[in-house]
Order: structure tokens, then sequence, then C-alpha cells
């Protein structure tokens, strides 16, 4: 079912949902492994470390979405592999370095298309959904 609702999130495991200041944190985690190195692809089941990665998701029933996801740092075992260390990215939901899942991306590109370089009618909250005047969906 959460699958089904938030596509993104079906690669993890949720820990906890919570609201507080008008904004729906949820705090999850990926149990899986071995995961496999970008740089030679060789699988690595050695966990190097842990760090809580914050995105902004886009906003469900209205109410802006923040995921608390705990990444892990794997170290990759091929002793010619360029990348020692390396953190599990989780398909749909994170790129390397960014803030915003990729479903929350595309919302705002889609909302940068519309407005085709006119300013907006309100500047759009950083965790909101901004609704241009112009009706475009796409």
């Amino acid at each position: 079912m959460l699958g089904r609702l938030l596509p993104g999130l079906s690669g993890v495991v949720i820990e906890s949902i919570k609201r507080t200041a008008g904004v729906t944190t949820l705090r999850a985690g990926r149990q899986t492994s071995p995961v496999r190195c970008p740089g030679c692809g060789m699988p690595s089941w050695r966990v190097h470390g842990r760090y809580v990665r914050r995105l902004g998701d886009a906003p469900a029933a209205g109410t802006p979405v923040a995921i608390e996801l705990t990444v892990r740092r794997f170290k990759c075992l091929s002793s010619q592999c360029p990348a020692v260390t390396f953190a599990e990215q989780i398909e749909g939901l994170t790129r390397p370095h960014a803030r915003q899942t990729q479903v929350f991306r595309s919302m705002l590109a889609s909302i940068a298309l519309c407005l085709a370089g006119r300013p907006a009618p309100a500047r759009p909250r950083p965790w909101g959904s901004a609704s241009p005047r112009t009706r475009c969906w796409t």
C-alpha cells in the first residue's frame, strides 16, 4: 500500500512518521545488503559508517513532507577501485548530493516550465507547492 502511495519509498523501511510545525517527517532507512560500488560494480556488504540525510519531498495532502533518511557508507572491497568508500543510493529516491527527491525535483521543474521565464505570482516555499495562475499540467 505504501509503495503505491509513495513510490519512491518502496526500497526503504519507514521507522517513524511524525508531524510537527506543519511538516510531516518520515524517518527511514534501508536494510538490504550488499550494495554495488558505483565505481567498479563490485558488491560490498562492509558498512563503513552511517549518516542522516534530509530530503524535501512532494507535499502529501497539502502538507510539506521531509524525509530523514539514514544512509550507509560502504567500503569497496576491490583494491583496484578508485572509490574507497561510497554512499548507498536508493533508486527513484536519491541522487548524489541532491537535497530533494526526484519526484519533488521534477514537480519543481514542471512549475518552472509552466512559468516559461515569467516571475512567479508568489514565491514558492521550499517545502510546499506553488500554484501558478496559469493552469499547466504536465
